[in-house]
């Protein structure tokens, strides 16, 4: 890769895509790295007042979307929210069965303060928090009736994977997770996760190896502190920053990055983008963008002002609202995308975004670029086949616009 094909897939990977100043600027992608790495954006969460009812609620709900769309465009620190969207993406909730949204402004305070710090303290602020005792019933999981669905899913899906447990870790574990109510106080909108000792099954208990009166906090040490956990977090974070199925070679190089550094998420970020392999050809355009990278990247590269209720329909369209993921196991990967009806809606929101449709169209597109050739540059990084080359000939920028967000190499990242 050249210099500004690096930066480019430099860009798509650490945010949603680099813009004409981000690309054309003097900054180098290891200076880039080096200041996202260690600033730590402070994000007011908007509040959502007292917790509503009906209308008022789905309201709230608008509201935070709202926010967390404008965030995810213009963060100061885009590495930062794509960390952070990773691990909404890994720890899923959903509004579908949650229904306040008051828990998602909580868990989304939770994701981003430790998104890049200790993973044992970030699964404890998942495992703890309102959102998730509510999504997988641990609120529900007391001595005497026990819940197993969480105990069951952190080892299966956030954790140590599959193989790695018996059904014998997953009763033992649900009972060492017992305790926690959720309280609401419903006139100021805050929820709180409590513990109460009288509901916690207070005797011993055998859990991946470890006997005690095990709790919820050994639970998590347990868990983050395994092998296998190391090298989970790590295969998943290479595949959604680099490519598909990575090396063996290559996770246990990113599970000692994990081990020797104290389960330290920073680090291991470090070390994939600081990688040969990261920016080889193997890497390179190498995941078909999901809608929510579709949509908002292509506001951002451009920047496309946009009505966040044109945002959110188009996302609906596709298949894919933040904080909706039809299972615990979240979105389909890359090829989950190539379905006829998502890839029309692409084809309609091309046009949607660019075109000038007056007050009424919901987006204000203001093409930055002087020709056709400095928006392939920014969109293709210059690499446009003959074929997209002639039917760019005698089209206004707008036009070519939307025929580049058409084009299949634009729905590569």
């Amino acid at each position: 890769m050249d210099t500004f094909v690096k930066k480019a897939h430099f860009l798509r990977r650490t945010s949603f895509g680099g813009t004409l100043e981000e690309l054309n600027s003097s900054s180098q992608t290891s200076q880039l790295l080096a200041q996202w790495l260690q600033e730590n954006e402070v994000v007011s969460v908007p509040d959502l007042g007292a917790i509503e009812q009906g209308k008022d609620r789905h309201e709230q709900l608008l509201k935070f979307k709202e926010w967390l769309f404008n965030q995810m465009i213009s963060a100061q620190n885009p590495l930062q929210e794509r960390i952070t969207n990773f691990w909404r993406d890994h720890f899923v909730v959903s509004i579908k069965k949650i229904a306040i949204p008051q828990h998602l402004t909580d868990y989304e305070v939770r994701l981003r303060e430790n998104a890049l710090g200790d993973f044992r303290e970030l699964l404890w602020n998942v495992t703890i928090s309102s959102a998730m005792l509510s999504y997988l019933d641990n609120a529900e999981n007391h001595s005497g009736k026990i819940n197993e669905n969480y105990s069951r899913e952190v080892m299966e899906l956030f954790t140590i994977g599959r193989g790695n447990y018996s059904e014998k870790d997953i009763r033992e574990g649900a009972r060492a997770l017992t305790g926690w109510i959720i309280k609401r106080h419903n006139e100021i909108g805050k929820i709180e996760s409590i513990f109460r000792s009288h509901r916690h099954d207070n005797g011993t208990k055998t859990y991946l190896g470890k006997s005690g009166n095990l709790k919820t906090e050994d639970v998590v040490d347990i868990l983050a502190n395994h092998p296998e956990t190391a090298k989970n977090i790590s295969r998943k974070l290479w595949q959604t920053f680099v490519y598909a199925n990575p090396e063996p070679v290559i996770v246990e190089r990113l599970a000692k990055v994990y081990q020797n550094n104290n389960r330290s998420i920073k680090a291991v970020v470090e070390a994939i983008f600081t990688s040969t392999e990261f920016y080889s050809q193997q890497a390179y355009r190498s995941h078909l963008k999901n809608p929510i990278y579709f949509m908002l990247g292509s506001l951002r590269q451009l920047e496309i002002k946009a009505d966040y209720m044109k945002v959110l329909g188009g996302l609906r369209a596709m298949g894919q609202v933040p904080y909706n993921a039809p299972t615990v196991k979240g979105w389909s990967q890359d090829s989950g995308w190539l379905t006829a009806p998502s890839l029309l809606t692409r084809l309609n929101l091309a046009q949607q975004m660019t075109q000038d449709y007056g007050d009424d169209g919901g987006f204000e597109y203001q093409p930055k670029c002087i020709s056709s050739n400095e928006l392939i540059k920014l969109l293709l990084d210059g690499k446009a086949g003959a074929g997209l080359l002639d039917n760019c000939k005698g089209l206004s920028l707008r036009e070519v616009t939307a025929l580049i967000l058409s084009s299949p190499s634009y729905q590569l990242a």
